[in-house]
C-alpha cells in the first residue's frame, strides 16, 4: 500500500542549506519538499499558499526576528514546524517551543539529525536535544504558576496589543507588522480568547488601560 508523504516547506535565506536540505530528503518516502522560502514574508506566503504538513524554518532571515516568524506561521498554516539554527539552544530551542514550534536542531548537529526529528514530530514527539527536554521538564516539574492577562501573550500578541493601544486599526497593524490583515485578525481573535473579552472593542479598551511601553518590554 502506498503512503502519501508529507508535504514539506523549507525556510532558510543560505542557499548552500537549503541544497543540503533538498539532498537529505530528495527520494524519501515519508517527506517531499513542495516549497521553498528565503525571506520571511515569502515563507508566510508559501505556508498560506501550499498548507504544508511540516514546516523547517531557521530563526535568521534577514534581521527578522525569527520567533515571531515561528508565531506568524501558526496563525496561516496548522503545519508542524521544525526549528533548524544556529541560535543558542537552551534560550532559542526553548522560546520556538513556546512559540508553536514542535522541535529544535542545532545546526551544528549533523544534518542527518532534521529527518530523524521530522520523523520523531510525525509521531507526536517534541524534538529537542535531551538538555532542552530536561529544561523544559524542570519548568514544568517545578510547578511554575501560570501566567495570567498580559504575563500569558506571546511576544507577537503583545504587538499587536501594543500597536491597538497606539490607536492603529487591523490595516495599519497590518502594514506595521508586514503581515496581511487576515493574520492581524487572527491574532485580535487569540487575544480576546486569552484575555477573556468578548468584542473588539472590549479589546481596544483593554488596551487603552495598559501602557504600551510596558506591553513592548520582554515579559
Amino acid at each position: 500500500m502506498t503512503t502519501t508523504p508529507f508535504r514539506l516547506l523549507i525556510i532558510d535565506d543560505h542557499p548552500v542549506l537549503l541544497y543540503g536540505l533538498r539532498l537529505l530528503l530528495d527520494g524519501s518516502a515519508c517527506f517531499a519538499i513542495c516549497a521553498e522560502a528565503t525571506t520571511a514574508a515569502d515563507a508566510l506566503a508559501q505556508a498560506e499558499a501550499h498548507q504544508p504538513d511540516f514546516i523547517i524554518a531557521d530563526l535568521v532571515m534577514g534581521g527578522r526576528d525569527g520567533i515571531s516568524m515561528i508565531e506568524d506561521l501558526t496563525t496561516v498554516s496548522r503545519a508542524r514546524i521544525l526549528v533548524y539554527s544556529s541560535h543558542d539552544e537552551l534560550t532559542y530551542a526553548q522560546l520556538s517551543i513556546r512559540a508553536g514550534a514542535k522541535g529544535y536542531i542545532s545546526k551544528n548537529e549533523p544534518l542527518s539529525n532534521v529527518e530523524q526529528a521530522l520523523h520523531l514530530i510525525a509521531g507526536g514527539d517534541i524534538a529537542v536535544a535531551p538538555k532542552v527536554q530536561a529544561q523544559l521538564m524542570r519548568e514544568i516539574g517545578g510547578g511554575m504558576p501560570r501566567a495570567e492577562g498580559v504575563a500569558a501573550l506571546s511576544m507577537r500578541e503583545r504587538q499587536v496589543l501594543a500597536l491597538i493601544a497606539d490607536g492603529l486599526d487591523l490595516a495599519a497593524i497590518s502594514r506595521t507588522l508586514s503581515l496581511s490583515p487576515k493574520t492581524v485578525g487572527t491574532y485580535r481573535d487569540r487575544l480576546k480568547i486569552k484575555l477573556g473579552l468578548d468584542s473588539l472593542r472590549a479589546l481596544e479598551r483593554f488596551a487603552d488601560n495598559v501602557s504600551a511601553d510596558r506591553l513592548r518590554q520582554p515579559s
